[in-house]
């Protein structure tokens, strides 16, 4: 991947971070894209020290925020002409219903509208760069979307159900924009990295879920290392094998159950209706 311009968001821990350290090895120009600073610059000097790559950048990017990602973009585009591979990896799950600015329930606004936004503000670097690459961090732990009561306006808040619901929301984006970018060869996947419990996205859970969530992990839990894998290798292989919108897990594609090209289109609009009302 030498000379490509690569953006991984959530890069300064767990997964986005070890997609990022694997990626820096294979000789690309990397921007961690995140919301705290200080450990960004932590995992940047990590990332070089480890790789002999010193094309390792740090850009501060909080995706609940319209504004924030709108001056992400700025910053970066005053450095890159092109933009290579985009890896739409952050994530939160919030433990209480929280909105953010545009009044969009905070999970679903981090890890799928948020994303949404950057990648729509992205397209013209990346086509510049095509054939080029999106990858989504979904996840198999999905479902429950309501695409008339996004917010929980109707229904009582659940944290797994929020972060359920936007997992499914993530996969049938992907598909949404692999369709809608294949004239421009640019090529969108999505991805599960399976249960990986030492990361950030459980930062909100109550102290007694967090032990209970590594318990668990040590049964059935995988390293930061095997689920950044499948996004090293979307990001980086000359040919992938499975279509384009694919869900993929450990190198292969799985049959998704959400496959639906009618709701996709509304989920879509939905969030191009949020963004154009919250940016008016």
């Amino acid at each position: 991947m030498k000379d490509k311009v690569v953006i991984i968001t959530g890069a300064n821990r767990g997964i986005g971070k070890e997609a990022a350290k694997e990626i820096a090895k294979l000789g690309a120009k990397v921007y961690l894209a995140c919301r705290s600073l200080d450990s960004a610059k932590e995992a940047k000097e990590e990332i070089i020290k480890e790789t002999e790559n010193d094309q390792i950048f740090v850009l501060e990017l909080d995706l609940a925020s319209a504004d924030s990602i709108n001056k992400f973009v700025a910053s970066f585009k005053n450095k890159e002409s092109k933009l290579d591979v985009l890896i739409n990896n952050a994530g939160i799950s919030s433990r209480t219903k929280k909105l953010n600015d545009a009044g969009v329930e905070l999970t679903f606004a981090i890890n799928a509208l948020g994303h949404h936004y950057l990648t729509r503000l992205l397209i013209d670097l990346l086509e510049k760069s095509s054939p080029s690459r999106i990858i989504n961090v979904a996840s198999e732990y999905a479902g429950g979307l309501d695409l008339n009561d996004i917010n929980y306006d109707k229904r009582s808040y659940d944290t797994t159900a929020a972060y359920k619901q936007s997992k499914q929301a993530n996969r049938m984006l992907t598909r949404e924009w692999a369709k809608n970018l294949q004239s421009k060869n640019i090529s969108v996947y999505s991805m599960t990295p399976g249960w990986v419990p030492n990361t950030d996205l459980f930062r909100e859970q109550s102290t007694f879920n967090k032990a209970v969530i590594k318990t668990v992990g040590v049964v059935g839990g995988r390293s930061v290392e095997q689920g950044a894998d499948t996004i090293v290798w979307l990001s980086s292989s000359d040919k992938i094998d499975g279509s384009n919108g694919g869900f993929f897990r450990d190198r292969k594609e799985l049959e998704c159950r959400f496959t639906n090209g009618e709701d996709e289109k509304k989920l879509w609009d939905i969030c191009e209706n949020y963004l154009n009302h919250g940016n008016k």
